[in-house]
């Protein structure tokens, strides 16, 4: 027992001497490194011989190697693409910077003192995943224009973004639902052209509110509208399409009624049967609706969401909280987004039967609402709002089995995540570092993850052409973009006249 004290003690006073002797290497190391960073002199010149990366975004590390910088950080100033970055330090013969956005150009400019010295090779820009803002606008007291049409520089206010749908025959035009009532009638739809730049509104009469948006494989338009007409109330409204391509004429014509009372508040028409799900939130019911059986003009009654057995698909394990469905691009599946309920469940499509059957949750837990980027239901969500499916291009290249992520907007949690085939749950964009307050809400644009912030964002929608999101962010009353970076050669439309340095306080 005694001996293998020793032995113990032996070896610690080993990796104790190892330990020392290493300490002193180490910070002898760094006195020779630090005693050759001279103060700069104006007499001798500054010279630069080579830098690193020699490529990459925004708020890339850069170091600049050379002589004669000094050690006096604040005389020393770097010019990227002409844009100024940020100098970190000096150490006489490096400096330490962080590249500037857009610097394009890529001609590096270091001045130090008086001396100025342009550097021979460029840095090559790459483009990143950035947030605008593409229209809306209020005052410092979150006043503005409700109801107001013309350039997306001047449209009011985005009020109670709820939902956002492309016209499927037309994907210039997109359509946002605004979730809110307006003196006895809903807020009007939205209506967005995107290659014109214009906004346009539909009033919506005698519907107190207005929620999903989805489409007959005619490419009919169907609102739920949780309330219209209280008990009697027709939940499903189908809009008929006219024969402009403005997306103005869509008509009010026929009144589809698949619940009674003020219970639905989200549908969605299944691709491959062309049948509409539609939901009854008081119960937790979803009813299936055949249009070749029933047709348009039917209207079965559901009195309080029971009855008709034959409609009824499924139930989801919360009542009494709204829900919205989004159906995979193939149809195998479909996402169920528990917006007040904090997580996602998955029903899956049955090829015997034709229909969706009970599902099951893929990320989030019942009435917890947290956040925290793990893996199926340990992963937290906080109120999640829309979510779109998104084409990845390298589950596509491995030939997987599903090659769609799906993002959704995380309402309380401030900001978009990630939801792979497999699960895992990430955060895409917001919540953003990119001040010292310790809020995880606000307005900044700018790179998705580092500087980005949202406030409350609700609505989300993807356009598979031009890889570019669309966010209706409810606590700022905009509707936020999200979208490659463009030179400014390529640029379409205006730049953000948001200050990236202010805060939602």
């Amino acid at each position: 027992m005694k001996c293998k004290t020793m032995r113990h003690e032996i070896i610690e006073f080993q990796w104790m001497t190892l330990l020392l002797l290493f300490t002193i290497c180490f910070s002898s190391c760094k006195d020779d490194k630090d005693a050759s960073a001279e103060p700069y002199d104006p007499s001798q010149p500054v010279t630069v011989t080579d830098f690193a990366p020699k490529a990459g975004g925004a708020n890339t590390r850069m170091i600049i190697y050379g002589s004669n910088f000094g050690t006096d950080s604040s005389i020393v100033f770097v010019k990227i693409g002409g844009k100024e970055a940020k100098v970190i330090n000096a150490k006489g013969n490096s400096l330490y910077c962080i590249t500037p956005q857009q610097c394009y150009e890529g001609t590096i400019d270091v001045k130090v003192g008086e001396q100025d010295v342009i550097v021979s090779s460029k840095y090559k820009y790459v483009p990143q995943k950035v947030v605008s803002t593409l229209c809306g606008y209020v005052d410092e007291k979150g006043n503005g224009e409700i109801i107001k049409e013309g350039p997306f520089s001047d449209c009011g206010k985005i009020d109670f973004p709820a939902w956002f749908e492309f016209d499927p025959k037309n994907h210039d035009i997109l359509y946002l639902t605004q979730d809110a009532e307006n003196n006895g009638n809903g807020k009007p739809m939205r209506i967005l052209d995107l290659k014109k730049e214009m906004i346009y509104t539909k009033e919506l009469n005698n519907i107190n509110r207005a929620t999903t948006i989805t489409w007959t494989n005619d490419g009919d338009m169907i609102l739920a509208a949780p309330q219209n007409g209280g008990a009697k109330n027709r939940n499903n409204i189908i809009l008929k399409r006219g024969s402009s391509t403005d997306g103005q004429d869509f008509k009010e014509s026929s009144w589809v009624a698949l619940a009674r009372g003020n219970a639905c508040n989200g549908s969605m028409v299944l691709p491959q049967t062309g049948e509409l799900y539609f939901n009854h939130r008081a119960t937790g019911n979803v009813y299936r609706y055949n249009f070749e059986e029933n047709g348009y003009n039917n209207n079965p009654e559901v009195p309080g969401g029971a009855g008709l057995n034959d409609f009824l698909a499924f139930s989801v394990p919360n009542q009494t909280v709204d829900f919205s469905m989004v159906p995979h691009p193939t149809g195998k599946y479909v996402y169920i987004i528990m917006h007040e309920s904090h997580y996602i469940l998955r029903s899956n499509y049955d090829e015997e039967t034709k229909k969706l059957v009970t599902p099951y949750i893929v990320c989030g837990q019942s009435g917890q609402a947290d956040y925290k980027d793990l893996v199926g239901i340990n992963a937290r969500i906080n109120k999640p709002g829309q979510g779109v499916f998104v084409l990845n291009e390298e589950y596509k290249a491995a030939n997987k089995d599903d090659w769609y992520d799906f993002y959704f907007a995380d309402k309380e949690n401030h900001c978009i995540r990630i939801l792979t085939p497999d699960g895992v749950v990430s955060t895409f964009a917001g919540r953003g570092s990119a001040s010292a307050s310790s809020y995880k809400w606000g307005k900044q644009n700018g790179e998705v993850r580092e500087r980005a912030r949202f406030n409350q964002p609700v609505a989300l929608a993807y356009n598979e052409a031009t890889k570019t999101f669309y966010v209706g962010d409810s606590g700022n009353y905009k509707i936020r973009k999200i979208a490659k970076e463009q030179a400014p050669d390529d640029l379409g439309g205006e730049e953000s006249n948001d200050n990236q340095n202010q805060e939602n306080q």
